[in-house]
């Protein structure tokens, strides 16, 4: 049977050609003591972004492999390997066709993705609750900008400073409103953002309001058709030029949007059954989008790069759901960067495993056997779920379980903590 360690090698396989030298070259790996390999380390982060919760839990864990590291040390090591983990992330979500290389036409430009976490916490004591918002370079995923705001700070485009007249600023339904495009115009930057008719009032050159649902049922679009529609909207009391792109989408996909709406309603309506309104049936039908790029780029290429977007946009939904995408650490700048990078390696690992088959390293007809071709419909959530957990105790099988004496005992010396002037909560509640 092989060890832990030999497992996990094989994890490592799965990694781009040259990672162990490229975290050398970029710093995260300088002082080889107790974490003494590029693997070791990169086990250590694994282990912080999944089960260690924090520093003092991964030391903890560690430690129940015989290599004491203390979490002063965890926390020196893991804040300098963001930008290794950036390089590693790039590389995997390249080769497995979610990252595609920058159109010719793009040149010069930054195609700048925004989105925020739902929720955040970073104190388990303190209940410190906020909203994330990330900003990343497309095509790069070089992060760009992040902040952190209160959780009642909702989405917004002003949430970013740095966007400037090079960047294509791309964002989901939430963004897209007269103080976002205001704003965008303000900056000088361009943007492409995905929107729903009826969010704001859209005009003709002669200031007469269009309805932009019914001039799309108007035209008879066929599926997969793609239309341009020049409008303006109203800012500073003026007619402010945009475009709008529109797909119609086809019988299926139109169906599969209904699903996911009436999903929506119900969660919104606390399990209660509500019908979809004819707002959102109408626009269910159209891949509709909003953009301030000029007729010399054609509406077939806006959508393309839209679509870019979705691919990673899928990513980071899964990060959401299935990646304890709200638990980030301390507000320390490269801690959160690390952080972010870890969760979206882990993502790219679990999304290589699903892809290639390999729940089990290394035998092609164990894999068969482990992941059987399915005569239903697959399920990609489930499956990514199930290559999650094997990861993880990819990362985990390092403990030397022959002994629980002694685990138990090396797990107790590592969790303590230094004095504090407040009495812990376990004693006040004792000796109550």
């Amino acid at each position: 049977m092989e060890n832990g360690t030999d497992l996990f090698n094989h994890l490592l396989r799965l990694l781009p050609c040259g990672w162990e030298a490229k975290a050398k070259e970029l710093g995260a790996l300088k002082r080889a003591r107790v974490i003494k390999t590029a693997g070791e380390l990169l086990r250590m982060i694994l282990l912080y972004v999944t089960e260690g919760k924090s520093f003092a839990g991964t030391s903890a864990i560690i430690s129940l492999s015989g290599k004491l590291i203390s979490k002063i040390s965890v926390f020196n090591r893991f804040k300098k390997c963001a930008e290794w983990l950036k390089w590693l992330c790039e590389h995997i979500y390249r080769q497995e066709g979610l990252l595609v290389e920058k159109p010719q036409w793009l040149e010069g430009k930054n195609v700048c993705l925004v989105d925020a976490s739902e929720s955040g916490k970073c104190s388990k004591t303190q209940q410190v609750h906020f909203r994330l918002h990330y900003c990343i370079d497309l095509f790069t995923l070089c992060m760009r900008e992040f902040s952190l705001t209160p959780i009642k700070e909702g989405e917004k485009l002003s949430n970013f400073k740095k966007f400037g007249k090079d960047d294509i600023v791309m964002a989901d339904r939430g963004y897209t409103n007269i103080k976002g495009i205001e704003y965008i115009k303000k900056v000088q930057a361009d943007y492409l953002l995905r929107m729903n008719a009826g969010v704001f009032n859209l005009y003709d050159a002669e200031n007469q309001k269009i309805d932009l649902l019914k001039h799309l049922e108007s035209l008879n679009l066929k599926e997969w058709e793609t239309i341009d529609i020049f409008a303006h909207c109203i800012i500073d009391k003026k007619l402010y030029p945009v475009r709008i792109c529109a797909i119609r989408k086809d019988e299926d996909k139109e169906k599969e949007g209904l699903e996911r709406i009436s999903k929506t309603n119900r969660r919104k309506n606390k399990g209660e059954k509500k019908r979809e309104s004819e707002l959102q049936k109408q626009n269910n039908k159209y891949i509709l989008v909003i953009t301030s790029l000029g007729k010399q780029v054609s509406a077939v290429q806006i959508m393309e790069l839209y679509r870019a977007r979705w691919q990673i946009e899928i990513a980071f939904k899964r990060l959401k759901s299935i990646f304890q995408y709200e638990e980030i650490p301390p507000r320390l700048s490269e801690n959160i960067k690390t952080w972010f990078y870890g969760k979206l390696l882990l993502a790219a690992l679990t999304e290589t495993m699903v892809n290639i088959g390999r729940f089990s390293p290394g035998d092609e007809e164990c894999s068969k056997e482990v992941l059987p071709a399915p005569a239903k419909q697959r399920s990609l959530w489930r499956e990514l779920r199930i290559a999650y957990s094997m990861l993880i105790k990819l990362v985990l099988d390092i403990l030397d379980c022959t002994n629980l004496s002694l685990v138990l005992k090396r797990l107790s010396n590592a969790c303590r903590d230094s004095k504090r002037k407040r009495i812990p909560q376990l004693h006040s509640f004792n000796s109550a």
